[in-house]
């Protein structure tokens, strides 16, 4: 139990003293995404995710967490990413789609794994459609714990999710019917239910923002069905 604790502390990471990593990363299970200016500490953290690195800006911003989507299938940029940006993350081998819609926080507004997502009920049904080739996944329009803004409530891997604390059983059962994994409640950076600001994870590990309790690491890890990292 105590090396299983001490794992867990050596996953708490922050940006520059900002604990919402969530906020600046993105990843999957083959790469990460994470801004130009990360100090080396934070690189050693997201080598723990075990997947190949890439510093990049989108929309020459460091908030990379914030503007994209992100399966094994496809990545979702906003409209103010820049052609070389897209080019260099095309450039990895995967399906890239520079959306036109106005709502433009991908990492806001979908969560998704490679079995399915959700997606903001506010974004266009052409938009989503064509997000849905990219992602190789259905995308369903839906509100989680009142909120539209579903991918800051909620983060998935193929493993399991974790979602806003005040989602009620009844939305963690339609979560789960849509993503195919089972999941949880929980919070994040002594509790805040935006957990998809405060964590990173894919399938082999995850990140948790530097002011999370032990508690909250102990429910990310459960919820996301990572207990064996």
């Amino acid at each position: 139990m105590v090396e299983m604790y001490e794992g867990n502390l050596m996953r708490k990471c922050d940006y520059y003293g900002n604990p919402w990593i969530g906020m600046f990363i993105k990843t999957n299970d083959e790469f990460t995404l994470l801004p130009v200016d990360s100090p080396k500490k934070l690189e050693d953290k997201v080598a723990l995710l075990e997947t190949n690195k890439m510093k990049i800006s989108i929309g020459e911003s460091n908030l990379i967490g914030i503007y994209t989507a992100m399966n094994n299938n496809g990545v979702i940029l906003p409209n103010i990413a820049t052609e070389e940006e897209r080019t260099a993350i095309e450039k990895l081998g995967i399906n890239v789609y520079k959306s036109n819609d106005k709502h433009n926080a991908h990492g806001n507004n979908i969560v998704v794994n490679d079995k399915g997502g959700i997606i903001n009920e506010h974004i266009s049904s052409r938009e989503r459609r064509t997000m849905e080739d990219v992602l190789g996944v259905e995308l369903v329009p839906m509100r989680i714990a009142g909120y539209s803004t579903v991918g800051s409530a909620c983060i998935t891997t193929n493993k399991g999710f974790l979602v806003n604390y005040k989602a009620n059983d009844e939305e963690i059962r339609t979560i789960s019917k849509i993503l195919k994994v089972k999941g949880d409640r929980g919070s994040v950076n002594t509790g805040v239910g935006f957990v998809s600001y405060g964590t990173v994870a894919n399938t082999k590990g995850y990140l948790a923002g530097e002011a999370t309790t032990a508690f909250e690491l102990g429910r990310v890890i459960e919820a996301l069905g990572l207990i064996d990292i």
